[in-house]
C-alpha cells in the first residue's frame, strides 16, 4: 500500500472510528439483551391465580369495600384491571406502609405485593423505587382543629396518611413557623388527638372527627399531588397490562 492510501485508509478510519465502535457497542449490548431471561411477572399471576393489591389500611375511603353505595374508587378501579386480567383481586393490608419517609423502609416485596395503592402519592421518593401508574386522583395536606393561630413553641400533631407525600418540605415550613411537631402513627391517634382539643396537620384522604374544622396549607408547606398504583420496576408484562386495563376502566 504506497503513501497515499495509507493516507486515505487513515483519514477514513480518523472520521469514522466513532460511529463504528457506536455501532459495535449497541449491538453487542443488544447481544446481552437476548440472553436475559424472559419476564414472566404476568405469567405467574396467572399461575398462581390471584392480583394482590397492597394499601395501608382497608379502612382507607380509597379502598374501603363496604362504602355507602360503591367500594373506595381505588378499589373498584383494581377490581375493574383483575376482571380485565381474569384473575381474583386480593387486597392485603400493610401496616408499614406510609410510616417511614423511604419506601425501602417499608418491609414488602413482591412475594407480599403485585400492585401497591391506598394514596400512594406520584412523587419522586416513590418513582425511585416503583413503576408508577397515575390513577386520577388527588392528595394535599391540610390543617384540622381549632382555628385559633398556634403560639410560637406549640405542639401540633402530623399525621401523613399516605405514602410519598413530602415530609422534607413539611417538617421544614413546621420549624419556620416556630411548631414542634408530634407525629401521630395511626388514624386512632389522630382522632383521639383531635378530640382531645389539638391542631393537626392531616392528609385529605383522612377521615375526620365530625365537625373538624379544617383549613388548607399555603403551598411551601404541602403542595398537592397526584395519586398512583404502583408495580415492582421489572413487572414488564403485568405493568404493560395494568396500563392497558387502567386505560380501559373508566375514571374514578
Amino acid at each position: 500500500m504506497g503513501a497515499a492510501e495509507l493516507w486515505q485508509v487513515t483519514r477514513w478510519w480518523r472520521r469514522w472510528r466513532k460511529p463504528a465502535l457506536d455501532i459495535g457497542l449497541i449491538a453487542a449490548l443488544l447481544l446481552a439483551v437476548s440472553f436475559l431471561p424472559p419476564d414472566t411477572s404476568l405469567a405467574e399471576r396467572r399461575k398462581q391465580r390471584v392480583l394482590r393489591f397492597c394499601v395501608p389500611d382497608l379502612a382507607s375511603p380509597l379502598v374501603a369495600a363496604d362504602q355507602p353505595g360503591a367500594p373506595g374508587p381505588e378499589l373498584r378501579q383494581m377490581q375493574a384491571v383483575a376482571a380485565r386480567l381474569g384473575l381474583p383481586l386480593q387486597t392485603v393490608a400493610i401496616a408499614n406502609m406510609g410510616r417511614s419517609f423511604n419506601p425501602r423502609d417499608w418491609q414488602i416485596g413482591r412475594g407480599q405485593c403485585d400492585i401497591i395503592g391506598g394514596g400512594l402519592a406520584d412523587s419522586s421518593a416513590n418513582r425511585d423505587f416503583l413503576t408508577l401508574l397515575p390513577n386520577g386522583g388527588r392528595i394535599a395536606m391540610v390543617r384540622a382543629g381549632p382555628a385559633a393561630e398556634l403560639p410560637k413553641g406549640a405542639e401540633i400533631g402530623v399525621f401523613m396518611g399516605s405514602a410519598g407525600l413530602d415530609r422534607l418540605r413539611l417538617s421544614g415550613w413546621l420549624r419556620a413557623q416556630g411548631w414542634r411537631a408530634r407525629p401521630l402513627a395511626t388514624q386512632a391517634a389522630l382522632d383521639a388527638y383531635l378530640r382531645g382539643g389539638g391542631t393537626a396537620l392531616a392528609s385529605t384522604l383522612t377521615p375526620l372527627p365530625p365537625d373538624t374544622k379544617v383549613a388548607d396549607l399555603p403551598p411551601e408547606a404541602a403542595e398537592s399531588q397526584s395519586l398512583a398504583f404502583g408495580l415492582w420496576r421489572g413487572d414488564v408484562t403485568l405493568t404493560r397490562a395494568v396500563r392497558r386495563a387502567l386505560s380501559q376502566t373508566p375514571a374514578r
